[in-house]
C-alpha cells in the first residue's frame, strides 16, 4: 500500500532560506516548515482579532488546539484519526560549516525593575542563587549558507506566508537566524512521499509514526515522544514517533 500524501493542487517543492549567518535552535534537528507557517497563520488571526476589537482563544495545555489550515498537503499514511501530519520536513543545513559553534549569553537581575514590580523586596536580591540568579548560558549555533525544507503544497501560498519572516530560531534580537531572502522552487514529477518526509540526503526529515514510514529503510534519529504537527511542544500533539535524523 502506497503512503497517502493528499491535497488537490499540491506539488512537491523545495523551500530555501538564505542566511546572513548562523541559526540557533533548542533541539538537535532544525525548525519545522509547517511550524513556521502555522505561526504566521496564528499571528494573522491574532492581528485580525485585535483590529476588530475581539478576543482570540489562547493556547492551553488543558485542551487540544484546533488545527490551523496550512497550504500544505496532508500525509494520512500513519493511520486515521489524529495520526496525520503535514507533508513538510524540518530544516536541513546546506553548505554547513563543520562545528561545533558555541556562543554564550549572560543575564543578571535588574534590581530597579524588580522594585517596580513588587511592594516589598529584600535589601538585595541574590544573584548567586534562586530564581533571579545571574546566568551564563551556552548557545549552540548551526553555521550554513542556506536552510532547506522539502514539502508538498501550494508554492505561491507558502511563499506569501514566508516572505514577511525576517529571522527564525533563538536569540533573533542578537542577529541570529537572520534571513536574507526566501525562494520556493517547484519540482513537478518528484516523489510526493519523499518530499514530505525526507531530507535531501535521504534521511528522515520530520517526526513520523512507524506506520507512516511503511517499512521503508530510512535512517532516523531514534524514537520517542514528540509532536506530530504544530504546535509541536503542546502535550496534546505528542505521539510515539521516529525522530528526524538531524
Amino acid at each position: 500500500m502506497t503512503p497517502a500524501v493528499t491535497g488537490e493542487g499540491m506539488v512537491p517543492m523545495v523551500v530555501r532560506a538564505r542566511l546572513a549567518g548562523g541559526v540557533a535552535h533548542g533541539v538537535p534537528w532544525g525548525i519545522s516548515l509547517d511550524g513556521l507557517l502555522a505561526s504566521e497563520v496564528r499571528e494573522n488571526v491574532k492581528a485580525a482579532a485585535r483590529a476588530a476589537g475581539t478576543d482570540y482563544p489562547p493556547y492551553s495545555s488543558d485542551t487540544v488546539p484546533e488545527d490551523l489550515e496550512l497550504p500544505l498537503a496532508r500525509c494520512t499514511a500513519g493511520g486515521g484519526g489524529e495520526h496525520w501530519h503535514w507533508a513538510a520536513t524540518f530544516a536541513y543545513p546546506e553548505d554547513e560549516v563543520p562545528g561545533p559553534h558555541v556562543q554564550y549569553w549572560s543575564a543578571r537581575p535588574d534590581q530597579q525593575a524588580l522594585a517596580h514590580m513588587s511592594a516589598a523586596l529584600p535589601a538585595l536580591v541574590s544573584e548567586r542563587q534562586g530564581r533571579y540568579r545571574s546566568r551564563v548560558m551556552p548557545l549552540p549555533l548551526t553555521i550554513c549558507r542556506n536552510l532547506v525544507w522539502r514539502a508538498v503544497g501550494d508554492p505561491a501560498a507558502v511563499a506569501d506566508l514566508l516572505t514577511p519572516i525576517v529571522s527564525i530560531g533563538k536569540k533573533r534580537s542578537a542577529g541570529h537566524g537572520h534571513i536574507l531572502d526566501w525562494t520556493v522552487t517547484e519540482h513537478h514529477g518528484a516523489d510526493r512521499w519523499e518530499h514530505g518526509h525526507l531530507h535531501p540526503d535521504g534521511t528522515l526529515g520530520r517526526t513520523a509514526t512507524a506506520a507512516c514510514l511503511h517499512g521503508r529503510e530510512v535512517r532516523t534519529g531514534g524514537d520517542g515522544q514528540m509532536g506530530l504537527r504544530p504546535p509541536y511542544m503542546h502535550p496534546g500533539m505528542r505521539r510515539q514517533v521516529f525522530l528526524p535524523a538531524r
